[in-house]
């Protein structure tokens, strides 16, 4: 899910793939582009002169407008102008945030940059204050399933966040481990008061420079922690892509933080902004100065707000790459994700086409498996951290139906208001389809289906069939009576699936979490070095996961109407 970032997901796929279509793939950048010790200097002489600059603002020596030289030379100033200071007295939630509220499918109007539409964002896109300044969110908490807090993380040198999508992971704080405020509830412990009037937090982050990870140990699996504080910065470095107008964008290298919030699963009748009210976010200096930034972001929500109509496109059977043998690959990074799709799609299952995707996705987010934490860990920017994300893609042609049965993990139900969040062995699952078609698109993550884990018809034994076709391909036993939740595949005949299962270890886990203590990022995902298809990779029950293993059926509507009333077992595999 990424919010805000469809054009540049847009141009980053076109230069992939029409790369590879000529022959001419993108040259991998060296790691390091330039030293630690360089990049932080520059980051320090930033964070100084920012500092001076808004001690002079308090004073009333300088507007509140920051002037180029103080602001981050590689942010993008078609998106985001006039940036400037705001006191605290002046703070207005509505001006801080981007938000894509959740919703259902209209497949008139369809939205991009791969949403959970099950899910209400909230972007500050942009945060920038010193280091040593500190951060507080102060809000309520909302009325949903799954809550977070994510920020960019601290200021190292050696990971990178090109134009804030590729790159390290944000640093985050779970519902379960904010601190309320004194007189009220955190309602998402286990078994805590779902239902609680008084649910008040303040979250407090302190801009920094060091390896996150080493800053504090929340920022290791399974990112549970102490909530009273944890670090972030508001100065990120994007790496050789930054300066380089030929593959990257060419701005700069400097850019700012940014802040992403989620609510996942709101009650029905908190739908779709979790009943609560924006929070309110403000930076504090060391010596007091409190304040926040803000900026004209007409330009950025503009392009965030695209959308497109269900795409009439293809009508084919599943390439070899999304056949009947393929099971799932596990997200490490968007843009690494990409550049497999784009590998797989192109060019065949090699050792060479492997270590180059490794290769160009170090060079360009200075992350990877080999590499010390958090380089190596899961979590990657625009990501949450609390997801296993697990991808595949389909394509079903005119006729064909397309099914995934599997056993759903226990899940606290809560939608409809239940009083408690009882423990469960995950937190949230959904699975969500994207338009593939990527070269054709002027949206890129074009949702297209999404169903969550309380919309899924279950058996007693928590297994599940879910169908996906056109309309007039849905087989009439494709009924909730008969076992089976059927979903509108659209007419779009490629798309790529994402399951996002959602886990706050240890009260919403258990033996089959597909985390990365689990599944370690050599062996579960394509361009591992070690990658073994048998743990997630293949499309049966034999790896890891075992019966909550996602299974793919592909066969013709009149093969599905045949099998009449359906088990689970009585689905054939592939026809």
């Amino acid at each position: 899910m990424k919010l805000p970032i469809s054009t540049l997901y847009s141009g980053l796929v076109m230069m992939l793939l029409g790369a590879c279509c000529i022959g001419c793939l993108p040259k991998v950048s060296e790691y390091p582009f330039r030293s630690d010790t360089e990049l932080k200097r520059g980051a320090q002489e930033l964070s100084d002169n920012l500092e001076e600059y808004i001690r002079k603002w308090a004073r009333g020596e300088v507007p509140a407008e920051l002037p180029d030289n103080i602001l981050p030379k590689g942010y993008d100033t078609e998106r985001f102008k006039n940036v400037r200071l705001v006191p605290y007295g002046e703070i207005d939630p509505e001006t801080q945030w981007v938000s894509r509220k959740a919703h259902d499918i209209d497949f008139n109007r369809l939205y991009g940059s791969f949403p959970d539409p099950h899910c209400t964002y909230l972007l500050a896109p942009i945060i920038y204050a010193p280091f040593g300044a500190k951060m507080v969110i102060e809000g309520e908490f909302p009325y949903c399933r799954f809550f977070n807090i994510q920020t960019s993380p601290p200021f190292d040198g050696k990971g990178y966040r090109y134009d804030k999508f590729a790159g390290n992971g944000e640093v985050a704080i779970v519902d379960s481990d904010m601190v309320p405020k004194p007189g009220h509830v955190n309602p998402f412990t286990p078994n805590g008061d779902r239902m609680a009037k008084n649910r008040s937090y303040e979250v407090t982050y302190m801009m920094a420079m060091g390896n996150a990870s080493a800053l504090d140990p929340s920022h290791t699996p399974p990112y549970r922690g102490d909530g009273h504080m944890r670090y972030g910065s508001a100065i990120q470095v994007q790496g050789p892509w930054g300066e380089d107008s030929k593959s990257g964008h060419g701005r700069g290298i400097w850019d700012f933080g940014d802040v992403w919030v989620r609510y996942y699963g709101i009650d029905h009748d908190k739908f779709p902004s979790g009943g609560v009210a924006l929070p309110k976010m403000y930076f504090q200096l060391k010596t007091g100065e409190r304040f926040t930034v803000i900026a004209d972001y007409e330009g950025f929500i503009e392009a965030s707000e695209k959308t497109m109509a269900n795409r009439s496109i293809g009508n084919n059977d599943p390439a070899a790459y999304n056949g009947k043998d393929v099971g799932w690959d596990k997200q490490f990074g968007i843009f690494l994700q990409i550049a497999t799709g784009g590998a797989r799609a192109l060019y065949k299952d090699t050792e060479a086409d492997k270590e180059y995707v490794r290769n160009l996705h170090k060079g360009i987010t200075g992350r990877g498996a080999d590499m010390i934490a958090p380089a190596s860990l899961e979590p990657h920017a625009t990501g949450c951290n609390y997801h296993g994300y697990l991808t595949n893609g389909m394509s079903i042609k005119k006729g064909n139906v397309y099914a995934i049965s599997g056993k759903m993990p226990t899940f606290p139900d809560t939608r409809d208001g239940a009083g408690q969040l009882q423990p469960a062995q995950c937190r949230y699952w959904s699975l969500t389809s994207y338009d593939a078609s990527f070269p054709f698109s002027k949206v890129v993550g074009l949702e297209n289906t999404s169903i969550m884990d309380d919309e899924v018809v279950l058996d007693d034994d928590r297994n599940y069939i879910i169908v996906y076709s056109r309309p007039e391909d849905r087989p009439k036993n494709a009924v909730p009576e008969n076992g089976v939740t059927w979903v509108d595949y659209g007419n779009t005949c490629t798309q790529a699936f994402t399951l996002r299962w959602v886990s706050v270890g240890p009260e919403w886990s258990f033996d089959k979490t597909p985390d990365e203590l689990h599944l370690p990022w050599k062996k579960t995902t394509w361009s591992g070095s070690d990658f073994d298809r048998n743990i997630i990779g293949r499309n049966d029950r034999n790896g890891f996961l075992g019966a909550y293993h996602p299974v793919r059926h592909y066969m013709s509507k009149k093969t599905f109407e045949d099998l009449g009333n359906l088990t689970q077992t009585a689905l054939p595999d592939w026809r």
